[in-house]
């Protein structure tokens, strides 16, 4: 018996290779949201009629988890606009119209010691933190952080760490860069897997210094060329290790750091750091890297396309660019559409309304045809237990799946439904078509709400 037939979750089709990034064109107009990601609203710093510079900060706010918004094009503020971001959520926007110059507000204000990886490791935390927090960072994941609050150590133990009245707290020892896409074959990370190896190699350096770590692991896909991070690796004394792309869900963070580690991270509200953990995707790395070198905000995102278009294909492309017009550019989607996913299949979140722009919290789109969207059903449990096989922590989805469907919220929550990491393996398996993480998301939702009261 093979070592992958104990692993729980399920088996995925091996993604295709992943071509590197392609540019493209800057749209007539960029609509920008005052929120790109989990946290508050940052306040508008233009007016409408106002002239705009590349790079020149259009939203800010004095909240710590917030991040400073820039303008992605040069050209004229149209208007402020509700725009729908990839969680559904209507966030005031602003509009610019592009005058296609490309203009700069500024010349950078470049600090050599921030170009060398051993630079970067004389240079004091603090300032690094406020050059990420000025660029306006965010970790690619729906809902996902900024990256100054992702990095910053907590302002107090978390209350779940306490343990006979003493804070268990563990300083940060060891930092993890995946290259592995959690959700395949929307694959923005391996995509960038030998571009700009110094921009990385500065990044990660920078990453290390302000977590404090002095282990780095880079975890990297399986059957996948890396030469080039792999000789980098070797020159920084970096750790690598091959991950599977195939066994879902064991990319994602909490898993993939028990994986690497052998480190627990505490369930349902803990995170890497509460284990001495620091986990980044390769492409923030990358943006790290990308600011302290050029002394400029990131203006675009590496953003995948994949599912049913003409040609998948994965972009550089400017923040705040229309959905609709990215998928154009991969040669459109089916004649009949049925979803656009933002994320990956398994664990992304469907959008209505197309226009919706490229965020700093988007990795991809997953495009489906109307005949190929599975249609769920209000069919009765059929007690297989396929989904007790399949849940990778260990949860009984079939029968958090029932309490939440009438309404028994807080008896799910005694049976660890906030434990659920909502990957889909459930739904994946199950033989009559249950809506399982509609139905055990909706629980959690409902059990948060009934506490906060």
């Amino acid at each position: 018996m093979k070592l992958a037939n104990l692993l729980k979750g399920i088996r995925l089709p091996r993604p295709p290779a992943a071509s590197p990034p392609v540019d493209l064109a800057a749209p007539e107009r960029v609509y920008l949201p005052l929120r790109q990601h989990r946290g508050a609203v940052a306040e508008a710093k233009v007016e409408p009629g106002e002239q705009v510079a590349l790079g020149q900060v259009v939203g800010a706010s004095e909240e710590f988890e917030s991040a400073t918004v820039q303008a992605t094009v040069s050209g004229v503020v149209e208007a402020m606009v509700d725009t729908v971001d990839p969680a559904g959520q209507k966030v005031p926007s602003v509009v610019i119209k592009n005058d296609g110059a490309d203009t700069w507000a500024d010349e950078p204000a470049q600090d050599g010691a921030l170009t060398e990886p051993a630079g970067v490791q004389g240079t004091r935390p603090s300032r690094l933190l406020r050059r990420l927090r000025d660029a306006g960072l965010v970790r690619a994941q729906v809902e996902g952080r900024p990256l100054h609050v992702d990095l910053s150590p907590p302002m107090a133990p978390q209350s779940y760490l306490y343990m006979t009245g003493i804070p268990v707290v563990r300083p940060v020892d060891t930092l993890i860069v995946s290259a592995v896409d959690p959700d395949p074959p929307v694959c923005p990370n391996q995509s960038c897997l030998g571009q700009s190896t110094e921009e990385l190699a500065v990044g990660i350096a920078a990453l290390a210094r302000i977590s404090g770590a002095k282990r780095v692991i880079l975890a990297l896909p399986s059957g996948v060329e890396t030469a080039a991070i792999k000789t980098m690796a070797g020159q920084f004394e970096w750790e690598t290790a091959s991950v599977s792309q195939t066994s879902y869900p064991f990319a994602t963070d909490n898993l993939l750091v028990n994986a690497l580690t052998g480190r627990e991270v505490p369930t349902p509200y803990g995170e890497p750091k509460d284990v001495g953990v620091v986990l980044q995707p390769l492409i923030s790395a990358m943006d790290v890297g990308r600011v302290l070198t050029s002394a400029r905000p990131v203006i675009d995102r590496v953003f995948s396309v994949a599912g049913e278009v003409k040609n998948p294909q994965t972009f550089r492309v400017r923040l705040g660019t229309p959905i609709s017009e990215v998928i154009a550019a991969a040669g459109g989607g089916p004649s009949r559409p049925g979803k656009i996913v933002v994320g990956g299949p398994m664990m992304g979140l469907a959008i209505f309304d197309p226009e919706a722009p490229v965020t700093r919290a988007t990795e991809g789109v997953f495009v489906q045809s109307a005949g190929n969207v599975v249609s769920y059903a209000d069919h009765p449990c059929i007690h297989c237990g396929r989904c007790v096989a399949a849940c990778p922590v260990n949860l009984i989805p079939s029968e958090l799946g029932k309490l939440c469907e009438f309404r028994m919220y807080e008896e799910a929550a005694e049976m660890d439904l906030m434990n659920c990491i909502e990957c889909g393996c459930c739904a994946y398996v199950c033989p009559a078509k249950r809506p399982m993480v509609h139905f055990l998301r909706h629980g959690k939702t409902e059990v948060l709400a009934g506490r906060m009261e």
